[in-house]
């Protein structure tokens, strides 16, 4: 795990048997590029897609992305067999259900690492728990494999039926993203996804939209969203990084509550009539690092568009 690894705002989707989308999602600025082999390739199209994976990692990389591939648990063998190669820095689960559906991947991943050359335990995983039996596993699912990442809830409104409220607002869909963020919290993993408004579900949302479903994840602790649209990668990029006037809050919150102490006596700290306690304050830090992160991922990839090498961080 690198230390960009701890910013992933923007996860692209590019179905593998479309080239052009391949060809065209390095150039829109995502953190990260997953390359599709379930979601989005017809059934007939599959065996064509994975004959042509490998060559497309380096490519998807050559502006400073990330790449995952996203795979099919029923296909397991054969997509993962497709998809680790050097070059790859992450798997994408759907549908994932079963603590040994996760332990099975993980064996064939280690496999496919030794076999070809590639550092133990590169490969990452992230599980999108999209039916119902996958988030009543959750915490066993999530804590499966010591390569598991992060968690996403997919494409779960629609795999698990869940129905419309009166208000627009789909059943169960707020909860289950609650639920998701405490269950990330609980496993050490990070919670990937947005809070979107009726109608939009995130395909193809407005980049209006997409900015304010990213400010709202991020609200409730999710880190990033998938997308599969290019001009939703900015949006989201900005969306989950703290804003200029978040920073300056937060640095003076820090610089407030340092002062104050510097005694090393206690002293009770107020700021614009807030009491100021040291979990307050790590969270403010905490904010502070993240845009310090999000400013050397950016910079990272605007290097690597240049062609200018930079040793990953």
């Amino acid at each position: 795990m690198t230390a960009l690894s701890t910013v992933r705002r923007s996860w692209l989707l590019a179905p593998v048997s479309h080239p052009d989308r391949v060809s065209d999602a390095p150039s829109a600025g995502a953190d990260v590029i997953v390359l599709d082999l379930a979601e989005f390739v017809a059934e007939p199209d599959k065996p064509a897609a994975r004959e042509s994976l490998r060559d497309c990692l380096l490519p998807a990389n050559s502006t400073g992305a990330e790449v995952f591939v996203q795979i099919d648990p029923e296909l397991m063998l054969a997509d993962l067999s497709a998809a680790v190669w050097p070059g790859l820095d992450g798997v994408v689960v759907t549908r994932a259900e079963t603590p040994g559906q996760v332990v099975s991947i993980d064996a064939i991943i280690s496999e496919l690492e030794s076999r070809r050359g590639m550092s133990p335990s590169s490969v990452e995983l992230v599980l999108s728990l999209e039916t119902a039996q996958g988030n009543q596993n959750g915490f066993e699912v999530a804590t499966a494999s010591s390569r598991t990442w992060g968690l996403s809830l997919g494409r779960a409104d629609l795999v698990m039926d869940l129905r419309p409220e009166p208000s627009g607002e789909t059943h169960l869909m707020q909860y289950l993203m609650q639920r998701l963020v405490t269950l990330a919290s609980a496993t050490g993993t990070v919670p990937i996804g947005a809070w979107w408004r009726f109608p939009d579900r995130g395909l193809l949302a407005t980049p209006e939209n997409t900015l304010v479903a990213a400010q709202r994840g991020r609200a409730i602790g999710f880190k990033g969203s998938f997308c599969v649209v290019d001009n939703q990668v900015l949006p989201l990029n900005a969306g989950f990084t703290p804003s200029e006037s978040e920073v300056a809050a937060a640095h003076a919150l820090c610089e407030a509550y340092e002062s104050a102490t510097a005694s090393g006596t206690y002293t009770m700290v107020s700021v614009d009539e807030r009491v100021l306690t040291p979990d307050i304050v790590g969270q403010a830090a905490n904010t502070v690092a993240l845009a310090d992160a999000c400013s050397t991922r950016d910079r990272f990839k605007a290097a690597a568009v240049k062609g200018i090498p930079v040793p990953v961080p």
